[in-house]
């Protein structure tokens, strides 16, 4: 019998193991219900405390791209995700550019996860060094990976369902405390929405391009194409899911925040805004459960960081555009990509002893933007061109607002994070170049 895979050109070697529910699992806990902590006191400054709406703008941006990813996977249901929709969908060359850019979001999620673990860790126990705190959590997530998905899939299932609890007890708590007379005094406001004392265009679109960030996962879900028993119907559906559950706690968690602390300017750390909110709403206690919830966060985004980085360069090293024998050996009894998962490893501890936390962050939605826009390209090109399927909305229209929105907030990223960025574009095509003898080859594809 021709697997899906099969019909590709590829030999279905991955385990078919992953629900529905297991995808969406997957892109929640790379997204991290708690990611507003990372960048809450910054993004309120920077949007005038009206982040609950720059979450709005985020949400929206991502589910267009999120419609694309489902299409470009019920099209190509193989491990790879924008590598692959934009190689086939494209062209081999922006294929390579599409996962390169990606390649470098995807190393990064597990780095910064490690940076902010290590903090908070840290300070709840400084007789632990930071970076002995690095070597414990990169231990735990690489181990988890090692034996194989289904395993890492309802490790993740347990820590999102602490890490839910810890959430809603957030909310539930810092609500309380608003109609007790904290912050606002009154649950129903337009503040985290509108600031009456200065509000502009720019502002909120520069907080969307931030906000991008706690999005930054949910895409995760299409490079385990290859391990979902329905990768036709459920990867789509995964993704647009894990969006809409993912933004929804996203505001929420903004809009009670910015009710209980109005005034977004007198925090003393931005990088700790939230654990701010915490104990001005609930103590301690609060403040503690926060902390917990962060660390547990970083196992969660972790784990499927590292693996859908592990599964990226298999991808990319089947079709020989990174060494095909190292990159796509398979554990002979977990069948995981065991050596790409070890070089994640790697990679996390040393930067994570060695760069800072903003600077991730940026790149992290560099990254993450370029392939989302080449993604919807794709849709655009694969369907209402290549394949002449002329459903105008579906195939042109809505993956159009998907790259018009991305490349808007692309472009309004700091002018930092586009000059690292399009550096590692430009190493990227020179190492192209060099591979394929001056763009004369192309990296090989197997036929359909």
């Amino acid at each position: 019998m021709t697997t899906e895979t099969g019909t590709l050109g590829y030999k279905e070697e991955l385990k078919r193991v992953l629900t529905l529910k297991d995808l969406v699992i997957y892109g929640i806990a790379f997204m991290t219900p708690i990611a507003p902590a990372y960048i809450y006191g910054s993004a309120s400054e920077i949007t005038g405390g009206t982040l609950a709406l720059a979450y709005v703008v985020a949400m929206v941006a991502m589910l267009f791209t999120a419609y694309s990813y489902g299409h470009m996977a019920a099209a190509f249901p193989i491990a790879g995700s924008t590598y692959s929709y934009t190689q086939r969908g494209i062209n081999h060359n922006l294929g390579f550019f599409a996962g390169w850019a990606m390649f470098l979001d995807y190393v990064l999620v597990p780095l910064i996860v490690f940076m902010v673990g290590a903090s908070y860790a840290n300070a709840a126990v400084p007789a632990v060094p930071y970076a002995a705190w690095v070597f414990i959590i990169a231990a735990i997530i690489t181990v988890v990976n090692y034996f194989g998905v289904q395993i890492a899939a309802r490790t993740n299932l347990i820590l999102v369902g602490i890490m839910g609890a810890i959430v809603m007890i957030f909310v539930v708590v810092c609500a309380y405390a608003v109609t007790q007379g904290t912050g606002e005094g009154t649950l129903i406001s337009a503040r985290p929405f509108v600031n009456p004392d200065g509000f502009s265009s720019g502002m909120l679109i520069a907080g969307g391009a931030i906000a991008c960030f706690s999005f930054l996962g949910f895409d995760s879900i299409t490079t385990m194409a290859e391990e979902a028993l329905n990768p036709k119907k459920d990867i789509g559906r995964a993704a647009i899911l894990a969006c809409l559950v993912g933004g929804g706690i996203f505001i929420i968690q903004a809009y009670v925040a910015q009710l209980v602390w109005p005034d977004y300017t007198t925090f003393a750390s931005a990088d700790t805004a939230l654990f701010e909110v915490a104990q001005l709403a609930g103590g301690a206690v609060l403040a503690g459960l926060y902390t917990f919830a962060v660390i547990i966060s970083t196992l969660t985004a972790g784990l499927t960081g590292q693996s859908s980085a592990a599964r990226l360069m298999f991808g990319m090293g089947r079709d020989e555009v990174l060494p095909k024998k190292f990159f796509t050996h398979l554990h002979p009894k977990y069948k995981t990509p065991s050596y790409n998962i070890f070089i994640m490893c790697f990679i996390g501890v040393v930067g994570a002893l060695a760069m800072n936390i903003p600077l991730v962050t940026e790149l992290l939605n560099f990254g993450g933007l370029f392939g989302f826009m080449c993604v919807n390209l794709s849709v655009i090109v694969y369907y209402f061109f290549k394949q002449k399927e002329r459903k105008v909305i579906s195939y042109l229209i809505l993956p159009a607002l998907g790259f018009l929105i991305c490349f808007y907030l692309w472009i309004h990223l700091s002018r930092t994070a586009l000059l690292v960025g399009l550096s590692w574009l430009a190493i990227g095509f020179i190492y192209a170049a060099i591979t394929t003898k001056g763009f004369k080859t192309k990296p090989p594809i197997l036929s359909e």
